[in-house]
């Protein structure tokens, strides 16, 4: 049996119109929270870091071990687009290439000590705006946020960036 926030008995099946109604509520606070992250960094935005390059580090932290080709995909770049980024990255000892584990023909990618001081200092700041933006809510509502992460987190979460089985890039 389920029930609502009212604890309130609800029916088993659950409609297409509930599914999708759901879906548009996940997407547009999505859409929300990716807004106010973006606008933080655009605000703290690095000198050094060009946008793309910092989503880019940010994902392969995110990710560790995924390939080039994932994260072109992942990102609607080209695969030379990403290359020159990961390139640039690379030499400022940001990320660094190595095999694959399971197939040391491909390339995987990885975040130094160097790169993820970068992107934590980059989250950091975002967690602090969207903690602001939490911080009126009261204790049993954060705990209710903290629950519905949870249940979404494993529905939405893949276990590795290019989990559909792209073909990866062979290693350098």
């Amino acid at each position: 049996m389920r029930y609502d926030s009212h604890m309130q008995l609800l029916p088993e099946a659950t409609t297409a119109r509930d599914t999708g109604a759901a879906a548009a509520a996940v997407m547009e606070i999505g859409l929300l929270v990716t807004r106010l992250v973006r606008a933080q960094a655009w605000r703290h935005r690095s000198s050094t870091l060009s946008d793309v390059q910092l989503r880019t580090l940010t994902l392969i932290n995110a990710y560790p071990g995924c390939s080039p080709s994932a994260l072109a995909d992942y990102m609607l770049l080209s695969r030379p687009a990403i290359t020159r980024v990961v390139d640039e990255l690379a030499a400022r000892k940001l990320v660094a290439r190595g095999p694959a584990p399971r197939d040391r023909r491909r390339v995987a990618l990885r975040v130094t000590a160097s790169g993820r001081r970068r992107v934590e200092a980059h989250l950091a700041g975002a967690r602090a705006a969207l903690g602001e933006r939490l911080a009126g809510l009261s204790r049993a509502e954060r705990a209710a946020v903290r629950r519905a992460m949870a249940i979404l987190g494993p529905r939405l979460t893949p276990a590795a960036l290019g989990d559909a089985g792209e073909e990866d890039e062979p290693a350098r």
